[in-house]
């Protein structure tokens, strides 16, 4: 009791935190965790009692329901994968209809096997309370066809749920969005409505029969919209193509869409970049066909649409099979505005030679002088040593803050690269590098480098690589993962490296790419103009030499700029 009343007088309370979470007290035994939960009945400060991947036993779920039973400051509910018997919510249900002062508005009952019917009662209980259902949570919990029907029909009873209802998800449960009984949630859907975040991943849902619904009820507010691991239906695509463009057209607030894991036919694809192209709405999009086979006639629409639609910032095309085709949609994604963050992986299923070719492309990608990519994920795509030419070039890029390189089995060689690369980069924050072989002696070598890099701020710790490297060199490798972990602690207090450090590696090693651009035209333009000095002082002449002077100033300046632009990125 004590302890309990200590951590909320001193921790909660210091912190403002009003979320009682029972991972806190996971130590203490069932029966006291049941007295603690049942003291939140009465107390006013908590308005979330959350929970999560800790079993808890009908003690602890008595006092819960008693709480709910009980309590007017309670707003959100959180139990997910703590083994609640199948018929809690008919359970929370009754005991709701004992609290008119409830003002619980959100529920998650994840990752529990739930009785459908009880699952309805909740609802409805919920929705007549002061506040209405904001927030729903019931994936995996064994959801059926039949309980969308009646969960549906909940939803729907009454208009309050259309003005309250922000967040559903109902990912995960295999099937239940496979039949017709699918069309009550559709019905809910097409009503105006303000929902922000809707998730049916895993549902068997057919998505072309979805959009008319959303593009109905759902483009004001639909922030988030996860659709990954469905299906389309072949028969019916062609007829709701012009949904599918219009929705993407019309929406006002997405942010990320997801149509992973699901094979996205070429029409579809031209439909969806199409909608996004016309849509004047929307900016930073997160954009995931991951996993959709896309193939050749995929890359052949990315390479002829993706250019133009500008409001995507976020773009996943993984594990694509694309592949070969990677040679004209590197170009394409080059040629885009706005492109911030690019996951490129496990499509590099090539041979030796077309896939140096690849890479160059790639490699061409990162140096433009106009690139906005800030991250590149090319995790699982196995480039072996090849993809060190990619690492080499990680020195003088100036855009990127974070590269993902796990997973290519680049060996103790890629190591040594990535050793270079760091040495003289200070623009990267973050780098993940794991399952590329590494050694205790390759770990050594980015240990290193770490000395003399005081910009990285972030590498997750190798597990797989240090795991192989701890039973052939413990000491070694012990003592890289030591240096490593202390340069990143380093980086992560105070910058405490001169500004002339960083101006010194901006202006050596790493000098850009367009001073050299105007070094070489000013020597050009200058032996053009001592060839024509016999000519006279002719206007074209004077131009070159006012030219000429206002690029020396500004390579005067140069030096000034460097430091004023690392100042404010830090």
């Amino acid at each position: 009791k004590e302890e309990v009343q200590w951590d909320v007088d001193t921790i909660y309370h210091s912190q403002d935190n009003r979320e009682f979470n029972l991972l806190d007290f996971s130590h203490l035994e069932g029966r006291d965790l049941a007295v603690i939960v049942a003291s939140m009945a009465y107390n006013t400060w908590f308005t979330k009692l959350y929970c999560k991947d800790l079993r808890i036993g009908s003690e602890v779920t008595e006092q819960v329901l008693h709480t709910v039973s009980k309590s007017s400051s309670l707003e959100e509910i959180t139990l997910e994968n703590v083994g609640l018997k199948s018929d809690f919510p008919q359970k929370m249900s009754a005991a709701l209809s004992e609290n008119p002062a409830s003002v619980i508005h959100s529920v998650n009952l994840a990752h529990n096997s739930l009785d459908n019917q009880g699952v309805s009662n909740l609802i409805q209980q919920v929705c007549r309370l002061t506040k209405g259902l904001r927030l729903l949570n019931l994936s995996k919990t064994s959801l059926t066809s039949k309980g969308v029907v009646s969960l549906s029909q909940a939803l729907c009873s009454c208009d309050e749920h259309s003005n309250s209802l922000l967040h559903l998800d109902l990912s995960k449960n295999p099937g239940v969005l496979s039949g017709d009984d699918a069309s009550n949630l559709y019905l809910f859907l097409s009503q105006p409505n303000c929902l922000v975040h809707l998730d049916v991943s895993g549902t068997d849902c057919s998505v072309d029969s979805l959009f008319g619904a959303l593009l109905r009820g759902c483009c004001a507010d639909l922030s988030f919209l996860n659709l990954s691991k469905n299906t389309f239906s072949h028969r019916k695509v062609k007829d709701t193509l012009p949904l599918f463009r219009q929705f993407f057209s019309s929406a006002f607030s997405l942010t990320h869409v997801s149509l992973a894991s699901m094979k996205l036919p070429p029409d579809v694809l031209r439909s969806l970049l199409t909608g996004l192209t016309s849509n004047p709405h929307i900016t930073d999009l997160h954009l995931d066909i991951s996993g959709c086979e896309l193939r050749s006639a995929g890359a052949a629409v990315i390479q002829e649409i993706f250019p133009r639609v500008s409001s995507v910032a976020t773009l996943d095309i993984s594990d694509n099979g694309l592949d070969a085709d990677l040679l004209t949609v590197l170009p394409a994604l080059s040629r885009h505005p706005s492109l911030k963050h690019l996951h490129l992986g496990k499509n590099f299923n090539i041979k030796s030679r077309v896939l140096d070719e690849v890479l160059q492309k790639l490699v061409q990608l990162i140096q433009e002088e106009e690139c906005a990519l800030q991250s590149l994920s090319l995790s699982d795509s196995r480039l072996r040593s090849r993809g060190t030419v990619l690492v080499n070039a990680l020195g003088s890029n100036a855009c990127l803050r974070k590269v993902d390189l796990s997973g290519n089995n680049m060996d103790d060689i890629g190591a040594k690269m990535l050793s270079k690369a760091l040495q003289i980069n200070t623009t990267l924050r973050s780098v993940t590098w794991d399952r590329n072989n590494t050694s205790a002696a390759g770990f050594l070598d980015v240990a290193r480098a770490l000395e003399h890099n005081f910009t990285l701020q972030y590498m997750p710790l190798p597990l797989s690589d240090i795991s192989q490297a701890y039973r052939s060199a413990p000491e070694k490798t012990e003592q890289a993962l030591t240096k490593i972990q202390r340069a990143l602690v380093r980086n992560n207090q105070t910058q405490r490296f001169s500004q002339r450090q960083a101006l010194r590696l901006h202006q050596g090693l790493v000098t850009s790419t367009a001073e050299q651009v105007m070094e070489r035209l000013c020597v050009r333009v200058q032996q053009q103009v001592c060839l024509l000095r016999g000519v006279g002082e002719k206007e074209e002449i004077q131009s070159a030499k006012q030219v000429l002077k206002e690029a020396r100033n500004s390579r005067a300046l140069y030096p000034s700029l460097c430091e004023l632009a690392h100042v404010l990125s830090v």
